[in-house]
């Protein structure tokens, strides 16, 4: 596999520089990896559930524990929620608007925030994710087992587990199909007539299982009403719901190659076989966020009819054919092409050891590639068309009372999940969250009339499966008009990258909604300047130091409402912006996209405070002792452009000073900081952050664990690993489309190669370097647009037609 490595790569050097044709060469072309590379091994099963492998296919999830004596695999469904169809508006909320205003402009923050309480939804707290419940295998091995292996093949997808009892030795291959929408399990024995177990499908919801003489068990049930917020303290932010719950049901088929199968009671009974598939489906009644009138049952009963008569090995072809589309994209080498015995003896080495390793002060450049493809794989296994989008645990969660209802939070978190998206190929995987702001308009419109008696549509910082766009948990949080204003990023993100129109014709009339809302009369109000600000608004999750003594910010232990915070304001100049670009392309609203423009330059502007840091509120409040999670007000900086050192030198060294004076951190809040330094073209600080503060808070499973699960920073990991080798930008003055080769390579990495990478504008870019400098690059464009490429300090002028290739190469002007 390492061979194979090594003469694909050499084979790039055969393509002629400058700008050739790629006609015989599509865009994306599936390209081979080492597997070994792309491998998680563990030594024993899984003692717990940040120890076991993630399986997904976007819809349905499953977490496997390998076990000897029993084997489990929790499962989800992406729309099994708490809840049911709900808008949270709340109508007595706009009669406090303008006194909560009016103390904010007196200084009165504390006053300020607890009149904003009755500004909440209702109820205050919105639903949360629920687990399905447990595939359990019961088996009857009484000797001691030995050669024990389980594995999570990143290349494939297929987890696999072995081991001897005695003399036999008993494998296991599970994978999540997505076109055959099931996940299904293999086992087998090389000793004929051995394989035997128990079955039962369980959950933690009312319900009952049934079993059929072909070989079936049908689980079905309902969630049960939830009275007030259940016991876990401020994380779990759960609504009451008293009326009937989302039904679900799932079923399980057994195929045995000999052997007997008995179903009887609540299990299905396996003796003596040589082989046996299970093939696992499951679906509740959701429709939509408005509708919960489907038939569980009939629609898993339609699943297993699709897959009925198809093979394991016809299940597993097409899974993997499926998968590859996507992942074999993007592959990754960060320790060179020497494939000495270390390399070797290193991709051989349990994941949990690697860890260790790191614990002990040393890097592990192996493990950084399998964390940048552990987070495509997430990706592809958590997202796909027509599911919905991933939330705070992507589709895994075990928990009734999941931390922050496993929701989707908005004010940074969910899009940190798909920060990875277009940059690493994956764009396909997008469109659950695109699908899903589409989605937000409705109620967002009716938050936007109720709460502010404003035109079109707004969502603050949590929204749920039933798409709740109110103001939620708390005044200190949800009183944050810009969720939505954010999420209409995406939509043009997914625009620079993909060029595609029809997107772009679906999406303009979401992102013009939400302009037009702060375009409504009182939305935006004028500060002592006359400039315009939000007005109530938080900084997400961090208090200033309104109202102290010392007036400076305080973490999460004081007064978050306020006016016009940094953040808000960045978010709506992109906003603008992009609205403004948008109705330019499309050649529409001519008359409105001035309107846009005159109101963007009114918009107040960033300040560089007494620290020389940029100033997170307009009022100077930022403690440089306040090492912070948050760094809401870094936005500017990554995921936007606004602040770079090209167009606002100033705003950028302070932007660098806000980010030395917050510390370093693990956790999503790490990731974002990986991004962040990388975007300060600091390739070793990214990589400190990295290698020592987000990778010790990953679980031996690489879940980013932190004090809680959460899957944000394994997105964020794999964004700002690709946002080290590769930036791409529209310039500020005249839209150019500019490619920045390896702006952030830190020396812990000094001779890799990264291919497939996306980049604004159309564009799909292979590097490869040694010694720290770049050797090669091939950039081939999808839509035929002029390119500047950068690496350094040099700049080169790429034009070229649609399906061309440019060839950067080491000290050779092409």
């Amino acid at each position: 596999m390492n061979c194979q490595r090594y003469l694909i790569a050499a084979g790039i050097l055969l393509v002629l520089g400058g700008v050739v044709s790629a006609a015989e060469n599509a865009i994306t072309q599936p390209t081979q990896v080492d597997s070994e590379a792309l491998t998680l091994r563990f030594a024993q099963p899984a003692s717990e559930w940040t120890e076991a492998v993630p399986l997904g296919n976007g819809r349905l999830g499953a977490m496997l524990f390998g076990g000897i004596e029993q084997e489990r695999l929790q499962l989800n469904e992406d729309t099994l929620w708490s809840g049911g169809p709900h808008s949270y508006d709340n109508p007595d909320a706009y009669q406090h608007l303008a006194a909560v205003r009016e103390l904010l402009e007196q200084g009165k923050y504390a006053d300020a925030e607890t009149l904003a309480q009755d500004m909440l939804g209702i109820p205050k707290y919105q639903q949360a994710y629920m687990p399905m419940g447990d595939m359990l295998l019961d088996f009857d091995n009484q000797d001691e087992s030995s050669d024990y292996c389980r594995e999570l093949d990143l290349q494939n997808a297929v987890s696999t587990v072995t081991y001897r009892i005695g003399k036999a030795r008993y494998t296991r291959k599970t994978f999540a199909s997505h076109p055959d929408h099931a996940i299904v399990m293999h086992l087998e024995c090389d000793e004929p007539g051995t394989v035997a177990f128990d079955l039962s499908l369980t959950s933690p919801h009312p319900s009952q299982s049934q079993v059929f003489p072909e070989g079936s068990m049908l689980l079905t049930g309902q969630i049960a009403p939830r009275q007030g917020n259940r016991a876990r303290g401020a994380r779990s932010l759960i609504a009451p719901w008293e009326a009937p719950g989302m039904r679900f049901a799932s079923k399980v088929q057994v195929v045995a190659e000999g052997g007997t199968v008995v179903a009887q009671g609540d299990r299905i009974s396996v003796d003596g076989a040589d082989a046996v598939t299970l093939i696992y489906v499951a679906a509740t009644n959701y429709v939509s966020y408005r509708d919960v009138s489907a038939d569980p049952r009939a629609k898993v009963d339609a699943s297993l009819a699709n897959v009925r008569g198809k093979s394991f090995d016809q299940l597993y072809q097409r899974h993997v054919e499926d998968y590859s589309q996507l992942f074999d994209r993007v592959s990754i080498d960060l320790d060179g092409s020497d494939l000495d015995e270390n390399r070797l003896a290193t991709e051989a080495m349990p994941t949990d050891q690697r860890f260790d390793r790191l614990t002990a002060g040393g890097s592990d450049p192996l493990l950084a590639e399998q964390l940048f493809q552990y987070g495509r794989y997430l990706m592809i296994a958590g997202s796909r068309p027509g599911t919905q989008p991933l939330n705070l645990q992507g589709i895994w969660n075990s928990e009734l009372d999941p931390p922050w209802g496993s929701k989707y939070t908005i004010n940074i978190n969910i899009q940190m999940n798909y920060w990875p998206a277009e940059v690493c190929n994956l764009s396909e995987c997008h469109e659950p969250l695109l699908r899903a702001i589409r989605e937000l308009q409705d109620p967002g419109r009716n938050t936007a009339k109720v709460h502010y008696r404003a035109d079109g549509w707004v969502a603050h910082h949590n929204m749920d499966l039933w798409r709740g766009t109110a103001p939620v948990d708390g005044a200190q949080w949800g009183m944050w008009p810009t969720g939505g204003a954010w999420l209409c990023q995406h939509l043009w993100e997914h625009y620079l990258y993909t060029g595609e129109l029809e997107h772009l014709k679906k999406s303009y009339p979401i992102i013009k909604g939400a302009v037009m809302f702060f375009l409504s009369d009182g939305v935006l109000v004028e500060d002592e300047d006359g400039n315009l600000i939000t007005s109530p608004s938080v900084s997400p999750e961090h208090s200033h130091g309104g109202g102290t003594q010392d007036g400076q910010s305080v973490g999460r232990s004081g007064i978050s409402l306020c006016a016009g915070p940094t953040m808000d304001l960045q978010i709506l100049r992109d906003l603008f912006a992009n609205c403004i670009a948008a109705s330019k392309v499309l050649e529409v609203d001519e008359e409105f996209r001035n309107q846009v423009a005159k109101t963007r330059e009114r918009l107040a502007p960033m300040k560089v405070g007494r620290h020389d840091q940029l100033q997170e509120w307009r009022v100077d409040w930022d403690n440089p002792e306040d090492q912070h999670s948050h760094v809401s007000h870094l936005y500017g900086l990554f995921p936007s452009s606004q602040i770079n050192p090209q167009d606002a030198p100033d705003l950028f060294e302070a932007a660098r000073t806000s980010l030395v004076q917050r510390g370093d951190s693990g956790g999503w809040p790490g990731a974002w900081r990986i991004c962040l330094w990388a975007r300060c073209q600091d390739g070793d600080r990214a990589h400190h952050v990295l290698n020592d503060h987000v990778l010790p808070k990953f679980a031996d499973n690489l879940f980013n664990r932190g004090s809680v699960y959460q899957i944000d920073a394994n997105f964020g990991v794999t964004a700002g690993i690709a946002e080290m080798l590769l930036q791409s930008h529209l310039a500020a003055e005249d839209g150019s489309r500019i490619v920045h080769l390896l702006p952030a390579l830190p020396s812990a990495w000094p001779t890799g190669s990264v291919k497939g990478l996306r980049a604004r504008g159309g564009f799909e870019v292979d590097i490869a370097w040694k010694d720290g400098q770049l050797t090669e690059a091939t950039i081939r464009s999808l839509h035929g647009n002029p390119l500047r490429v950068r690496y350094r300090d040099e700049t080169r002028e790429a034009d070229f037609a649609e399906d061309e290739t440019y060839r950067w190469l080491l000290n050779e002007r092409d």
